[in-house]
């Protein structure tokens, strides 16, 4: 039985010429040039994912970080950066394996195999259904995109206050900074009115696409976003 992959790379050469070397070595390849692609295709398990760094829309790093959550499958970051913190996090982040481009595709074979050896004798992948499908925030655009596909035209303050808890690790903002925040465009700005948007946007999301929007009270102190979020 093949070994799955998932190359995710925007160098569409170094796609090809990958790609190429592991399917004739045996391996089943998938490429995506985006996180949001990648995002997609992970719905379906995968036994080893390829990774890098830097991406049109986001860190990888990051995103190894989030996915380790919710995936079983190998992480092997590749990335033309090779300094030495940077490997550290990624292996600290969730990643088996830090290759430094350019890649010898023979290193590339022999450390995924590695890394599937491994992983064979550890706990079986988790069901692609235990991964929640991501929220999206278009910023420039203003445009929300629910993980049921539909999208949500946002004005300026429920664009502000998503993209500020989305933008975070915890997905988290206190209400005297989001009210600072939204003041800044519209004087006079208070946490009653913060209140106030909070709620037409959780019944404007659930009118539009039928969900609810996951923006909770952090205990009364502010906001927190519930689910997977990614602004691109």
């Amino acid at each position: 039985m093949s070994i799955s992959v998932l190359l995710v790379e925007d160098d569409r050469d170094l796609i090809e010429e990958l790609a190429a070397f592991l399917e004739a070595a045996g391996f089943e390849v998938t490429a995506a040039e985006t996180i949001r692609e990648a995002e997609a295709l992970l719905a379906e398990p995968r036994d080893l994912l390829i990774l890098d760094i830097n991406l049109p829309d986001g860190d990888g790093l990051s995103f190894c970080r989030e996915a380790r959550r919710y995936i079983r499958s190998g992480i092997v970051m590749c990335s033309g950066r090779g300094e030495r913190e940077l490997r550290i996090a990624s292996l600290r982040d969730g990643a088996d394996a830090y290759l430094v481009k350019p890649v010898d595709p023979e290193e590339l074979e022999a450390t995924l195999l590695s890394v599937h050896r491994r992983l064979q004798a550890g706990t079986p992948p988790v069901p692609a259904q235990a991964r929640p499908h991501p929220w999206h925030l278009d910023l420039e655009r203003r445009l929300l995109a629910a993980p049921s596909g539909v999208t949500i035209l946002l004005n300026g303050p429920e664009s502000l206050l998503l993209g500020t808890l989305f933008g975070r690790d915890d997905h988290k903002a206190r209400k005297e900074e989001l009210v600072a925040l939204l003041a800044a465009g519209e004087a006079g700005y208070s946490a009653h009115r913060l209140e106030a948007l909070v709620s037409r946007l959780r019944a404007k999301v659930l009118g539009r696409c039928g969900l609810k929007l996951p923006l909770v009270s952090d205990y009364g102190k502010g906001y927190a976003f519930m689910e997977h979020a990614r602004l691109l």
